[in-house]
């Protein structure tokens, strides 16, 4: 982040920090109001009549004028360094207090000797001197400067507001002066530097600038702090103009993402025009190009900060030097004339910026400029080759240093120039990132363009950029604790050593400085920049002894910390180059080269590498399962070969050893010294560290080590083809540890280094030895069983890629073959088959992208290195990995022991089966600190390019030496401000999370602490329908399954056209033939609660279906029509995979069931919580039925079959259900954990739940063997609504009563079935004019409350309670026995 920061329209007003951006203080001082910025007209300022903003402001300024003049007689202009005191305190009573009643403030209250008392500290106060209402302003002597200590243990009057807006709760506002500069802060606890917008008052009145006046006025005027309609400052026209400038700025990096597109183009085509670079245009290679010119733009870019920031320059430099570089070589001069000069087709002036990027990469720089020798990003490197020694017409080189010069502002529709002094790193970085989705297009006229991919809208920045509102709740969370771990351990090592200051506060900075913090997936470095910022304050603030430490000291700090601290790892080359530019801009300090990073940020796949456990047990079986391009044969004899090497078969050489070695002890050390004996301020030191350490890197023991990790990882991406080279198995891996490497073939090593670089396989241990120790026994102490290393990060955090591990014909021929790409299904397979045939080159290419994926699917699911996840796969229907969830598993692994890792991923890790065992396993052991579910949309879009109702979580971790007794959760919230909610938030413990859901550990979502608190008592009421891990587990001796796959059987299946061509007849919803029976396909939309007759359908599409109309439900003999039918009895023929076979009708399936009753049950497994239901069991005739709908079929006799369909009808069993649907199914994994009364406790209460059950789901002939099955040889129920309501009310109320559920509680409970849109309450009041379910069921309970009802005390019907139905239920009306006309 910058320091003080001036910007290029105002002379007098500083930014610092980016508090309230440049751009939005030009938008304040124009007054325009726009749907973003309000708060700007008179009346907002109290101002009566007609006059303006501007014309109160003048009004003021004219008096204000004559005080200065006057203030000056006595106090006169000085240097900053030689200011006199105000020994009679004029400035104060006669000019800064003037001052503030011309801003509306009034009288200031002195705040006297009580001061400003620290919200988390009674002993803590603050010596502000003045406030008005919540606004604190604290007013210093005339000379005090507002960054400097006051004296020992006097913190800068800039520290102590800081600290105290940080410290107080209803203060979020604040105002800093000594007369001669004014500032405005706000609360941020999580800021790392000063942010503030600064006034200079001497330039203002001295110079008598009035428009910045102005400026100052419509920003600091007393209505600009005061809550709106008399509520708190979060509501005041500062916050919502601080709210309108974070949405600006997303939009912003949008508008100069643009530019930085365009600037590409306008580069990339003048190089491929110039007549001198023929060169170029003959080696042309698309993608090398596309790099050189990014790596070019970026260190435009750089410069351009550098110089805006007056950091490039050392300080001694010579005035004559500086004024030589500005008027003839910089920048500055180069972008302002770009505004006003089309350029001409000479190409001196791109020869002038190659003399000053080529001088930054010199170890002497270039005197004469005063330049000094950076290095990093201007040092000479392979991927600048393409464009070394061409030309550039200046016409292009200004188009496109215009376009980073100036960007069109979409929501003002003006050119804006970009202010690169308060540009941050991270933004620069999103702005690079959104460029990744665009691939270069040269076009047949030499012209050069970036187009998005094919199919896909080009993502914006925000679709990279994590909102810093998240970064910083998860650093709160994260970070910060480590930070505070760090800091208490270097004060008792000081402690115990008796140091005193300055010695003991350096021994904290020591502990502070050994701290490591790593982002696997760094992408643009965000969030190590963050941390990285943290890390610096904390260091600078015990240094200084200050919480909130001074702008210089702080940087100071950052050089310090991004050396020794900051670790990252990407996949991407250009992504890895992209975090080193961020933390150098981020640690520049003028005259100091850029730090030597290559060994703390590297290049490779986190997720694809070896562990020392693993390593010892060898190569594994798993290695030689066939993917894509395999040869089955050929890996079934490498197989054999591998397990008989493990055995022993094999002869082995007599020296070889039985495991390889894998520890990293002598790295380790070696790099530790390495490291921390190599001075780097000047840019020959950090060359000389960077060739010791790849000095140090290639040498041979360390590569031999590499080599044995490689090719284990490479064992399973080996093409298994009988051209391939010969296979790492088991001989061949031990012998790889030998100096020779004798063990193995040429052509094997080959392609172990070959693999290694394709895929950039990441060895954690070996990559970062001076982080994991790996002793000579596994068996050490500290020592992790599952990866073999000790030790870890003491903070990992990062938003790794949100994707799965798939391969993606349409994303790959986007960039390849667009036309390909635009079509979908067997015709796009055909496509490419034909394809490849006609462009074998590329052809091969396709299919060996693919394979890569296949083989890295092999890798993450089967090699053992993410057993959690590979768990997770045993999982019925779980069928993918998501990269996500692979990293999160990866965090995990390594982090030490005591620290910590956050992440920000999709919420489904914690709710979905494929990471059920990963989570598990993190709250079994205590490992979750928080869990924070947000919907994306909900509020505002936090990530703009993806779905509004995306749900994702920050979700913080411990290492496995450390236990959270509860964590905290919270669901479905639009930003992160609304964690301030404390009704939102509430805690779980590892047991009660066991208790929701003891058979996968996952998390239920919880809209509010009520609900959370709700659900844990009903369940420590009753157990869950199944619990898996027990014998006794499954009470109900339920079978589930899925009948039918209505995707894999479809050729089963035969519509109503189709069976009546070929004579069959319908009689209800049965196709009959000649003794035959097609039985209708029952699927989830044609049942419902108490109901076989929900829908039918009148077509063959999903969307041909209308509700069963009450008169065909009121007819005994009505059905529910099907879109298709299946055979009853015996066998199927059909085709699949090419072969005639036979596939078993309805009876045969039932009968592997053992069912042998003519009626069925299951559940809808569509379901949603926005819906007026969401668990809905129903009782089915005996019928096919699909997947949709699956079938549980109890082994209890019938009326306790009857009890438990009852019992997951009611509304208390949905109510549970709705907290652990998190999308549209509630599968079987959700099913089995929702809870159910124990058979022998519901048996009691079956006499009063069967006959009105039974009244509610026999009411037609169809089902009448379940109603034969229950006792009742009757006849059909007749159909009546109102009946049917008080029925189920007292259902409801019954089992509230059953579930331990309050009064309060219940109507808790009934108020919950509501949505925005709709919902049983909604509906009904919509309907009937009341929420009819409300009144009947808490009517009944209240009465079966007065009965006594309990689980222990079941009521009898006629004695201690009485239904008000006549007849009472079970004795309802009936429809008339069958005739033989009717039969």
């Amino acid at each position: 982040m910058s320091a003080v920061t001036r910007n290029q329209v105002f002379t007098a007003v500083h930014t610092v920090g980016g508090l309230l951006p440049a751009d939005m203080l030009v938008r304040i001082s124009e007054g325009k109001a726009t749907k973003d910025l309000r708060g700007l007209a008179p009346a907002d300022y109290r101002i009566p009549g007609s006059r303006s903003v501007r014309d109160e402001a003048e009004r003021h300024w004219d008096n204000l004028k004559s005080l200065w003049r006057e203030l000056r007689e006595k106090l006169p202009a000085e240097p900053e360094a030689s200011v006199r005191p105000d020994s009679t305190g004029y400035a104060r009573t006669d000019w800064v207090m003037p001052l503030f009643e011309a801003l509306g403030f009034g009288h200031l209250t002195p705040v006297g000797a009580s001061e400003i008392k620290a919200a988390d500290d009674d002993t803590k106060s603050f010596a502000v001197s003045h406030r008005r209402d919540d606004t604190l302003v604290h007013v210093t002597a005339w000379n005090v400067r507002l960054d400097k200590h006051q004296g020992a243990g006097s913190p800068a009057p800039q520290s102590l507001l800081q600290e105290a807006l940080n410290r107080t709760e209803p203060h979020l506002w604040a105002l800093l002066t000594n007369g001669r500069q004014l500032r405005l802060l706000r609360d941020s606890n999580a800021l790392a530097t000063a942010a503030y917008v600064e006034f200079d008052l001497e330039a203002i009145f001295d110079g008598e600038l009035f428009s910045e006046f102005v400026v100052l006025y419509r920003l600091l005027h007393a209505s600009r702090f005061e809550g709106r309609d008399g509520d708190t400052q979060w509501t005041c026209w500062l916050e919502v103009w601080r709210d309108a400038a974070i949405r600006l700025g997303a939009r912003f990096l949008d508008d100069i993402s643009e530019g930085v597109r365009l600037a590409i183009k306008e580069l990339g085509t003048g190089f491929l025009k110039h007549p001198a670079n023929g060169t170029l245009r003959e080696n042309f290679d698309r993608h090398t190009y596309h790099a050189a010119l990014l790596r070019l733009v970026y260190r435009l870019l750089f410069v351009f900060v550098a110089e805006d920031r007056d950091a490039l320059h050392p300080p001694e430099t010579p005035a004559e030097a500086r004024k030589r570089y500005a008027d003839y070589f910089s920048t500055a001069r180069l972008r302002e004339q770009s505004r006003r000069r089309r350029g001409t087709s000479h190409s001196d002036r791109y020869e002038a910026l190659c003399l000053i990027l080529n001088a930054l990469g010199k170890e002497e720089g270039l005197p004469e400029l005063g330049l000094p020798g950076l290095g990093g990003l201007f040092d000479d490197d392979p991927a600048d080759a393409p464009l070394r020694g061409l030309s550039l017409a200046n016409t292009h080189l200004m188009a496109a240093v215009r376009h980073l010069a100036v960007v069109r502002d979409t929501e003002a529709q003006r050119w804006r120039t970009v202010d690169y002094r308060t540009m941050d790193a991270e933004e620069l970085g999103a702005i690079y990132e959104s460029l990744l989705d665009l691939v270069p297009e040269p076009n047949a006229d030499r012209t050069f363009e970036l187009v998005p991919r094919a199919g896909n809208e080009r993502k914006k920045t925000g679709s990279y950029y994590t909102p810093s509102s998240l970064v910083d709740v998860l650093l709160d969370s994260t970070l910060d604790p480590v930070i505070d771990a760090a800091q208490h351990r270097g004060e008792k090592k000081a402690a115990e050593a008796k140091q005193t200051d300055p010695e003991a506060r350096e021994t904290v900075a020591s502990e502070l400085l050994s701290l490591t913090v790593c982002d696997p997936a760094c992408g643009s470095g965000h969030f190590l920049v963050a941390a990285a910022r943290r890390i610096a304050k904390r260091v600078a603030a015990v240094r200084e002894q200050t919480p909130e430490p001074p702008v210089e000291r702080v940087r100071e700090a950052l050089h310090e910390v991004i050396a020794r601290c900051v670790y990252g790892v990407d996949l991407n080359p250009m992504a890895v180059e992209l975090a080193k530019v961020s933390l150098w801009m981020e640690a520049l300090e003028p005259g100091k080269a850029l730090g030597f990073l290559d060994a703390h940020v590297k290049l490779g796949n986190g997720l694809i590498g070896a562990t020392p456990s693993l390593l010892r047990g060898g190569i594994p079986d798993a290695t030689f399962k066939v993917v894509e391009g395999d040869d089955a044969s050929v890996a079934r004899e490498w197989l054999k070969r591998n397990k008989d090497e493990h055995k022993g078969i094999v002869t082995l050489d007599a020296e070889m050893e039985e495991s390889v070695s894998v520890t990293n002890t002598a790295f380790g050390s070696e790099l530790r010294d390495l490291l921390d004996n190599s001075p780097t301020d000047g840019l020959g030191q950090v060359r000389k560290l960077a060739e010791r350490y790849h000095k140090w890197a290639e040498s041979p023991a360390y590569l031999n080590a590499l080599h044995i990790a490689d090719a284990w990882c490479a064992a399973f991406m080996w093409e298994q083809t009988e051209t391939a080279p010969a296979p790492v198995t088991q001989r061949v891996f031990l012998s790889l540890q030998s100096s020779d490497g004798k063990g193995a073939l040429p052509e094997t090593h080959q392609e172990i280094v070959r693999l290694s670089q394709e895929y950039r396989f990441f060895h954690w241990y070996l990559e970062f030895p001076e982080i994991f120790s790996v002793p000579d026994s596994s068996a050490a102490p500290g020592v992790d069983p599952v990866t073999g290393w000790a030790g870890g990060f003491d903070c990992v955090l990062g938003n790794p890629p949100w994707d799965r591990v798939d391969f993606k014909d349409q994303e790959y021929f986007s960039v390849v073959e667009p036309s390909i790409a635009e079509i979908s299904g067997t015709a796009r397979r055909t496509a490419i088959v034909k394809w490849a045939a006609e462009h074998p080159e590329e052809g091969d290419r396709y299919y060996a992208d693919r394979r890569k994926v296949k083989s890295s699917f092999l890798f993450l699911g089967s090699s053992g290195v993410y057993p959690l996840l590979r768990k997770g796969l045993s999982v019925k229907g779980v069928n993918s990995l998501q990269t996500d969830q692979l990293f999160t598993e990866r965090f995990v692994s390594i982090i030490s022991p005591k620290g910590r890792c956050g992440t920000i991923v999709p919420t489904q890790i914690a709710t979905g089966a494929s990471a059920q065992f990963l989570f598990q396993e993190l709250t079994q052991q205590g490992s979750v600190t928080h869990l924070y579910d947000f919907e994306n949309g909900k509020r505002e879009k936090l990530f703009p390019a993806v779905h509004a109702s995306y749900q994702f979580a920050l979700i913080s971790l411990t290492g496995r030496g450390l236990s959270e007794p509860a964590a905290r959760f919270a669901f479905f919230l639009g930003h992160p401000e609304e964690l301030a909610d404390g009704t939102k938030v509430f805690a779980l413990s590892p047991e009660e999370i066991a208790l929701i859901n003891p058979n996968t550990g996952t998390l239920p979502v919880f809209r509010a602490r009520r609900n959370a608190d709700l659900t844990t008592a009903i369940q420590r009421r009753f157990p869950v329908l199944v619990t898996e891990d027990r014998k006794d587990g499954n009470p109900w001796r339920i079978t589930f399954k899925h009948l039918f796959n209505l995707t894999d059987d479809s050729d089963l299946f035969r519509d109503r056209s189709g069976l009546e061509a070929e004579g069959w007849e319908l009689q209800g919803n049965i196709f009959m033939r000649e003794g035959e029976r097609m039985l209708p396909l029952y699927d989830a939309k044609m049942a419902h609660l108490f109901d076989h007759r929900w829908n039918r359908y009148y077509g063959l599409g999903n969307d041909d279906y209308e509700h069963v109309p009450l008169e065909d439900k009121e007819n005994a003999y009505g059905v529910a029509q099907p879109r298709q039918w299946i055979k009853e009895r015996g066998r199927i023929p059909t085709v699949r995979k090419s072969k005639e076979i036979t596939i078993a009708g309805v009876d045969l399936r039932l009968a592997e069931l053992e069912w042998e009753r003519d009626w069925l049950l299951g559940w809808r497994d569509v379901a949603r919580t926005t819906d007026e239901r969401t668990a809905i069991p129903a009782f089915l005739p005996k019928a096919a039925v699909g997947n949709s709908f699956p079938l549980m079929l109890p082994g209890t006799p019938a009326k306790l079959t009857a009890a438990l369909v009852a019992t997951q009808s009611s509304l208390v069993f949905d109510f549970v259900a709705r907290q652990k649907v998190g999308g549209i199914h509630l599968g079987l994994m959700t099913w089995k954990q929702l809870p159910v009364p124990h058979p022998d406790d519901l048996a009691p209460h079956t006499a009063f739940l069967t006959p009105r059950t039974l009244e509610l789901v026999y009411t037609a002939w169809d089902m009448h063997t379940l109603a034969e099955d229950l006792g009742d040889p009757g006849t059909p129920y007749i159909w009546n609504e109102n009946r049917r309501a008080q029925l189920r009310a007292e259902l409801d109320a019954y089992f509230l009563h059953l579930y331990g559920v309050s009064a309060e509680d219940a109507d808790y409970i009934l108020e919950s079935f509501q949505t925005e849109n709709g919902g049983l309450k909604n509906n009904e009041i919509a309907k009937y004019g009341e929420y009819r379910t409300k009144r009947l069921v808490l009517a009944e309970y209240d009465r079966m409350a007065q009965a006594g009802l309990s689980l222990e005390n079941p009521l009898v019907d006629g004695q201690t309670y009485t239904s008000t139905l006549t007849p009472p239920p079970g004795l309802g009306p009936r429809h008339p026995a069958k005739t033989p006309d009717t039969a």
